[in-house]
């Protein structure tokens, strides 16, 4: 569930360097007292009361001091990694769930996870009021097929606790090779309960379109991640596709879609707005605005319905947000989950990597939806023994009004 950007590559205007003169001027202010004799150019140091602060902790604290989303005081960081003894105690203390450190295994199982497939059962988690918590299950997976719901929460994996567990860690146990067995211990509505679950190979469908009704012709689309080199050209391809068959109106449905690469959201965002309409807004600690906005290019103008539900977060709701703020859709189901922060990935020398929350956001029209979620246009809650997806039928009625077309007549 995040907003990304990753350090070192071409993503745009964020870019992280680090250097052995900064490392040096940083380790020099930690250790201040300790014994001039100690090698400062060496992979770590000693501090005054014999704990090894390792290049590692060093490079993690550089990050935090230059580019966190608020300000840190490297002094309390380094006391904490003393007392924590490890740097997911050290990052705790920041109380940010999304700011995490990655060992080099779960670093590449974070980028596997970016894929269209990988070997697991198949659900989307995140912190919530510091449970590990299910966002939602993929559909057709073996998470979805046990019966996991949003909102469960996952107290125990294979028997380990997931009481102050890395989500990467959690991830790295629930995932494993096709036909083997987990076991989930959840909690749901004050009960408790185990689910054993059998892995597969789970295939994230990025983009699905189709036609709901070719007399209507009212299009629709799911997009499911932000993740992926080919997403946004997967959207667009089914966005044209849509309107060769003569689309008149566009429902796009991003419900349970978690978030994924900040700018993949804001580029989808802009094929439905016009060049030099504001997509969101990027604060810095500072206060200091950053807007996006969207570019030249081919831009889709059709009536838009969005479909939003509790998960949907992060670059989803950046791009239902925009749609929203700027009057291009109407938004239909319920409150989203309210994300309104910017992690970047920064790689580390050992192989490893740390996600920094970096930035907060705010809407085009300047809202903050953090821990607040996007209220829709029009609240329809989808019940758990609901036998049709009431949302989307509603959605289908916006949308006929919209294009004012008389709604298919109920069978009476």
């Amino acid at each position: 569930m995040n907003s990304l950007r990753v350090a070192g590559t071409t993503r745009r205007w964020l870019v992280a360097t680090l250097s052995m003169a900064a490392l040096i001027g940083l380790l020099v202010a930690l250790v201040a007292g300790a014994p001039r004799s100690q090698d400062l150019a060496g992979a770590g140091a000693q501090d005054r009361d014999g704990v090894k602060i390792s290049r590692q902790v060093l490079e993690i604290i550089f990050l935090l001091k230059s580019y966190y989303y608020k300000e840190v005081n490297t002094t309390d960081l380094v006391n904490a990694y003393i007392e924590k003894g490890s740097i997911a105690g050290m990052l705790a203390t920041l109380k940010d769930p999304y700011t995490r450190y990655m060992d080099p295994k779960a670093y590449k199982e974070m980028q596997e996870n970016m894929k269209a497939s990988f070997d697991g059962i198949g659900i989307s988690i995140g912190m919530k009021d510091d449970h590990l918590t299910i966002i939602a299950p993929i559909e057709g997976t073996p998470g979805e097929r046990a019966g996991l719901k949003p909102g469960d929460r996952i107290i125990t994996i294979n028997g380990k606790p997931t009481r102050d567990m890395a989500q990467d860690y959690a991830v790295s146990l629930m995932r494993g090779p096709k036909g083997t067995e987990v076991t989930l211990g959840i909690e749901r509505g004050g009960k408790t309960f185990e689910v054993k679950i059998i892995r597969d190979t789970i295939k994230v469908p990025q983009v699905e379109s189709k036609m709901l009704d070719k007399q209507d012709k009212i299009g629709y689309i799911y997009l499911a991640t932000f993740f992926g080199d080919d997403t946004s050209a997967r959207f667009e391809e089914a966005l044209v596709r849509l309107q060769k068959e003569g689309m008149r109106g566009l429902i796009l449905d991003l419900r349970y879609n978690t978030g994924g690469e900040l700018d993949l959201g804001v580029d989808i965002a802009g094929k439905f707005l016009s060049s030099g309409d504001p997509i969101v807004h990027i604060v810095g600690r500072d206060g200091s605005r950053h807007t996006l906005y969207a570019g030249p290019g081919r831009h889709f103008k059709v009536p838009m319905v969005v479909l939003v539900n509790e998960a949907t977060a992060s670059a989803s709701e950046i791009l239902s947000g925009a749609l929203q703020d700027m009057k291009v859709a109407k938004l239909v189901g319920v409150k989203t989950f309210g994300k309104g922060l910017v992690q970047t990935i920064f790689p580390l020398s050992d192989g490893s990597a740390v996600s920094i929350t970096t930035h907060r956001y705010l809407t085009a029209a300047g809202r903050s939806i953090n821990h607040k979620g996007i209220e829709p246009d029009i609240v329809v809650k989808l019940p758990e023994d609901a036998k049709k997806d009431v949302q989307l039928d509603k959605a289908i009625e916006v949308m006929k009004d919209m294009l004012k077309l008389k709604p298919a007549e109920k069978a009476g």
